[in-house]
């Protein structure tokens, strides 16, 4: 499951070693961030801030209002995964990223069962292509000028269209999403800043639940006992 994000992750990790170096970050404190962080956004602007000589509190306040966003996927997942013990749930959040949650969700969806080895296995493989691609970015940074012209930063928004795409097979779910993109825009341009997507999600939320309430299903499409999900 974790191939898709890793032909994602890998462009967009050079281009975030190729940053960090020329940021004045070393090689290994820059592979040693993807290994221990694991947060591309927060890792992108940390390494931006640490060259612009920003003290270290605002590089954290920065990465923590950039992730709250992980609240809203942590909540949606926990249902799913509940099954897991506390030690498993807890490594397992550690490498939740937005592609991953993305992927999982989907695969929920679709009737899976909650065991661990699968789990991780995209989690894992997801983690280790950001590491790779940091690495090979890192120690070739020497070599690379300037990452635009190699059209890298699209990557990302590539990678989210191919995740996104499966999961709007219904008009409802396709409603969500558009409206979604139109509120995180419309906040965006009204000086929300970062908290636009966590904003543009609950207001999306909100309105795909009010639908479901108004064709009678106000469980949600995806209401499927997942607490009665086997222990692996």
């Amino acid at each position: 499951m974790g191939t898709p994000i890793v032909l994602g992750y890998l462009p967009l990790g050079f281009a975030y070693g190729v940053l960090a170096v020329k940021s004045g970050i070393p090689a290994l404190w820059a592979v040693a961030m993807s290994a221990l962080i694991f947060a591309g956004a927060g890792q992108l602007i940390a390494a931006g801030m640490i060259g612009a000589g920003a003290p270290v509190l605002s590089i954290v306040l920065a990465n923590l209002m950039v992730n709250l966003r992980h609240i809203l996927m942590s909540a949606a997942l926990a249902p799913d995964v509940r099954p897991l013990s506390r030690t498993l749930r807890t490594l397992f959040a550690l490498e939740v990223t937005d592609e991953v949650f993305a992927v999982h969700t989907s695969d929920f969806r679709n009737g899976a069962v909650c065991r661990a080895p699968r789990l991780f296995a995209c989690n894992i493989t997801a983690h280790l292509g950001w590491i790779a691609g940091t690495a090979v970015g890192a120690f070739s940074g020497e070599l690379v000028t300037d990452v635009r012209p190699l059209g890298l930063d699209y990557a990302l928004p590539a990678m989210f269209l191919a995740l996104l795409l499966p999961l709007c097979a219904e008009r409802l779910h396709l409603m969500v999403a558009v409206a979604a993109a139109l509120f995180s825009l419309g906040l965006n341009l009204a000086g929300a800043g970062r908290w636009s997507v966590i904003l543009a999600t609950l207001l999306a939320a909100t309105l795909g639940l009010w639908l479901a309430c108004r064709r009678g299903d106000c469980d949600g499409p995806d209401a499927t006992d997942a607490g009665t999900k086997e222990r692996p």
